[in-house]
């Protein structure tokens, strides 16, 4: 039996495990596709230009990074429903209203549903983090990783097809509504976020809240900037190619290549540390920038995803070793942070090099970017010791 089956059918075999990971495949759908419906709805439906659509999209992410960490510590003392539930309710109300304001509205709209956001991702993480013991842990969040690659795939492609035959505006409304379901499902399994089910007080952040755990926030950040770095750069050469068409099936192959990424990473035994994580992403990003046609670009991407999931896991995995089990709704509020600004300032950054020296610019900047960082905190890492 290979051994990647061997260690993921322990994990897959506990009940939990199966229905956090199926219930993060549902939930995590309509939450990768609102961002893009509400890009498309602004310029179609509003007849706004693509930086009016842009600044909708950063507010939007924004709010999502500011509520983040203080939503996470109301999990950790009041528990599951006391926070979801109130969300369903924002979400319910300000999602059927997104679809029919007009644009600033629509901004403050797009602000509130932000601080509110169901938070999907870190329920599903921190029942996984729950029901494995601490060696299978990288298994479980691979797992979990795999199938969040699918959702992003799947949700996105799916409403887009739909939104250029149907009105953006139900679409969009379909897809928030979606959203509140998922939030009403996560409310009635109620799943464990915790090993002691009893709510209390979260413990001091004195405890936890220092220079590793800021390290660990700063990788993490530092992987989203070169994803989303590397994202709007495969774009760009396309399009300098005078190739857009190819742009789906280019990062088809990135995606791809994240999954064997995390397949092969779910079961290892011996752990790597996340800046060796990090180093691997920047040197499997780096070729992108010397591929020449739409072949070696898609081998190219399929190379660079091969870092993304387990670098993207590894982040979650270390801060389930510094921080305490009930400080971890808030520490997983901070991890969120970190990856929505780092991908926020991943595009923005990209583009000044796009703009000055092109797209495989941009691709070398980005590696060059993760692999300093990923130097400076080995080294460190080994002075340390």
């Amino acid at each position: 039996m290979p051994m990647w089956v061997d260690r993921y059918r322990p994990v897959w075999a506990v009940p939990a495990v199966r229905r956090a990971v199926a219930l993060g495949f549902l939930v995590r759908m309509p939450m990768f596709t609102i961002g893009i419906l509400v890009t498309i709805h602004v310029v179609t439906a509003l007849g706004r230009s693509y930086t009016a659509a842009g600044v909708a999209a950063m507010v939007s992410t924004a709010a999502i990074g500011l509520g983040a960490p203080w939503r996470g510590r109301l999990l950790d003392r009041y528990g599951l429903r006391a926070v979801v539930g109130p969300a369903i309710l924002v979400q319910l109300l300000v999602g059927a209203a997104i679809p029919f304001l007009p644009y600033a509205p629509l901004l403050a709209a797009l602000a509130v549903s932000g601080l509110f956001v169901i938070p999907g991702h870190a329920l599903i993480r921190q029942t996984l983090i729950t029901a494995v013991p601490a060696d299978r842990r990288r298994t479980a969040l691979s797992l979990d990783g795999i199938v969040l690659e699918l959702s992003a795939a799947i949700g996105p492609a799916v409403a887009v097809g739909v939104a250029t035959s149907w009105s953006t505006r139900w679409m969009l409304l379909a897809a928030l509504m979606a959203n509140v379901a998922a939030g009403v499902l996560l409310w009635l399994l109620d799943l464990p976020i915790h090993q002691d089910a009893v709510p209390e007080a979260p413990v001091s952040r004195r405890t936890w809240l220092g220079a590793r755990f800021l390290a660990i926030l700063a990788a993490c950040a530092t992987v989203t900037v070169v994803l989303s770095a590397t994202e709007i750069s495969a774009v760009a050469v396309l399009r300098e190619a005078d190739r857009p068409t190819l742009i789906g099936v280019v990062l088809a192959a990135w995606c791809i290549g994240s999954l064997v990424g995390g397949l092969a990473y779910g079961p290892m035994r011996r752990q790597p540390t996340l800046p060796a994580l990090l180093l691997f992403l920047g040197l499997t990003t780096a070729p992108a920038a010397v591929a020449h046609g739409p072949v070696a670009l898609s081998v190219a991407m399929f190379v660079a995803g091969l870092g993304c999931q387990p670098a993207i896991t590894a982040g979650v995995e270390a801060l389930t070793r510094v921080v305490p089990d009930r400080a971890r709704g808030e520490a997983l509020g901070w991890h969120g942070s970190a990856m929505t600004g780092g991908s926020a300032m991943g595009a923005p950054l990209a583009g000044l090099v796009i703009d000055a020296r092109g797209g495989p610019a941009a691709f070398l900047g980005a590696a060059v970017l993760a692999v300093v960082i990923a130097v400076t905190g080995i080294v460190v890492l080994r002075a340390r010791r």
